[in-house]
């Protein structure tokens, strides 16, 4: 496999630094983790070995190291007793999560991860994302797992998958503080004449089939559902939904126009001539598309925690209790 096979497999650049390469490795592999994809049924398998392949073409090709390692998991146990983690709480959250952290040996190898603190606390910028969703993860999966065990359950009943997802999606939003991160991971940051705030983001629409759009053409929001913002043109056509090059904005963007906090202004992107698919994604059988997309945060919104995420959570679990 060639360096440039390597970036396009991993979806960055060229002058992308070691420390991003490994953060963007993690969050592939995390993807395709059996755990985190349990109907996949090993379809995966072959993007995970691609995803190893190109780490480790790029892993020789750089040289900087890490400064920090943790020589074995003992070593790492011990040195977890003396950290602390200092984050704002939602004292409200239904249910406390792992902050987690790698352990890497001298060579930049993950031995595992581990957790470091637990608690009620939001999720902050300097914790690994693909840490944070596993965290979440971990958080459902023991709720549901008491179930089982309440119920004495021998198997697993056909809607954990589903249910564990969505329990995934609301947990996020307990632990995500959505108008303050706006503010420090946005691209750029502007106001209006009457000194409402201003978002952009780069994002892409997953479109459904294959209809002509034109750079700069204006798109509209069309419906939510199950968390996803389906887009239209102007003749009223639904193209597909809208996604993002970066995972994050998705439980950051899709929670605030749920809970309607924000007014948004979509336009398609230039596009590369013959171009179809936007690096780091799997094929679909329409493709993905840039877009430019600004999301005015609405006037006298604030920045609390929804208080119904707790009777959300509530109403899943009963379901679930149900089989």
């Amino acid at each position: 496999m060639t360096e440039r096979e390597a970036y396009k497999i991993l979806g960055i650049s060229p002058e992308t630094g070691q420390d991003e390469i490994k953060k963007r490795y993690r969050q592939l592999m995390l993807r395709v983790h059996p755990d985190m994809s349990p109907a996949d049924g090993g379809k995966n398998s072959n993007y995970a070995q691609e995803i190893n392949t190109a780490y480790a073409v790029l892993k020789k090709k750089c040289t900087k190291k890490e400064k920090t390692f943790w020589k074995s998991k003992n070593d790492f146990r011990k040195e977890k007793q003396n950290v602390s983690w200092d984050a704002p709480v939602n004292i409200h959250a239904y249910r406390e999560r792992e902050i987690l952290h790698y352990a890497e040996d001298d060579t930049g190898t993950v031995l595992g991860h581990f957790y470091i603190a637990k608690g009620k606390y939001l999720w902050k910028t300097d914790e690994d994302f693909s840490l944070f969703q596993l965290s979440l993860y971990r958080c459902g999966k023991r709720l549901l797992d008491e179930i089982d065990q309440s119920f004495h359950r021998e198997g697993t009943p056909a809607s954990r998958s589903r249910i564990q997802a969505e329990l995934t999606y609301l947990l996020a939003q307990q632990f995500i503080d959505g108008t303050a991160l706006l503010r420090e991971i946005s691209k750029e940051q502007t106001a209006d004449s009457e000194g409402q705030e201003i978002f952009y983001l780069p994002a892409m629409l997953e479109a459904s089939d294959g209809t002509a759009i034109s750079a700069g053409e204006a798109l509209y929001p069309a419906a939510l559902r199950h968390h996803r913002l389906y887009i239209k043109n102007h003749a009223g056509k639904e193209l597909g939904y809208l996604s993002f090059p970066d995972d994050r904005f998705y439980y950051i963007v899709i929670p605030l126009f749920e809970q309607k906090k924000v007014r948004v202004k979509i336009q398609a992107a230039e596009t590369p001539q013959g171009k179809k698919q936007i690096a780091g994604k799997r094929n679909s059988s329409a493709g993905y598309r840039s877009l430019h997309l600004w999301i005015k945060l609405c006037s006298g919104d604030s920045c609390t925690m929804p208080e119904n995420v707790n009777l959300q959570i509530e109403k899943l679990l009963e379901t679930y209790k149900q089989g």
